[in-house]
């Protein structure tokens, strides 16, 4: 099964670095209206058969189901990178073979550019990396199996991504993608998502 795994932290939390330009009530408007974009261009893609959401949050959850989604719920305050770590295990137990993992806020993703990403060889690129448009960032992650590396999201985590492949000797290729380059979490970010939407 190819499935596609969506982590969106507490609303409550959400975007902190738009303090100074939204409320807070907007800041937790902006995460649910991206993840609705998120599960949508991801329920057009060819490629995935099913599309999980990990939160703490239950009102996030919720949106997911409502949206055809599968929540799964991140217990304690465990962090991205322990909540995906600990999603991809779960779902590799339950037949998945390769996870598409893309953070919450990375609204404006094409459907065809998640199949060109699904299309790359998984026996000869076990893992497949998407770099934000700085190219310092991870906007998706594509492991093959789930659990063939350990996520280093946050930070410079394309050379951390890397880096980790490289130590284990697992075959890795950087795919950048135009729909995938804008996360959105800075003033500016939300500015160049208004003037694409």
């Amino acid at each position: 099964m190819q499935a596609a795994l969506l982590p969106v932290r507490s609303l409550a939390s959400a975007k902190g670095r738009l303090t100074a330009s939204l409320t807070a009530t907007e800041r937790e408007a902006l995460t649910r209206e991206m993840l609705a974009d998120m599960i949508r261009a991801l329920a057009a893609a060819s490629s995935v058969e099913r599309i999980f959401v990990v939160s703490p949050d239950a009102r996030v959850l919720s949106d997911a189901r409502r949206l055809g989604a599968d929540s799964l719920v991140e217990g304690g305050a465990r962090g991205l990178n322990p909540a995906v770590a600990a999603a991809a295990r779960e779902l590799e137990s339950r037949g998945v073979r390769r996870l598409l993992t893309i953070p919450g806020d990375v609204p404006l993703i094409d459907p065809a550019e998640v199949d060109e990403l699904f299309a790359v060889d998984p026996l000869a690129f076990p893992v497949v990396l998407v770099p934000s448009a700085a190219g310092t960032g991870t906007n998706a992650l594509l492991t093959s199996p789930p659990t063939v590396i350990e996520p280093r999201f946050e930070g410079a985590s394309l050379a951390a991504h890397t880096a980790l492949c490289h130590s284990r000797g697992i075959a890795f290729r950087v795919l950048a993608l135009a729909s995938f380059a804008l996360d959105v979490d800075t003033p500016e970010d939300l500015a160049a998502l208004r003037a694409r939407r």
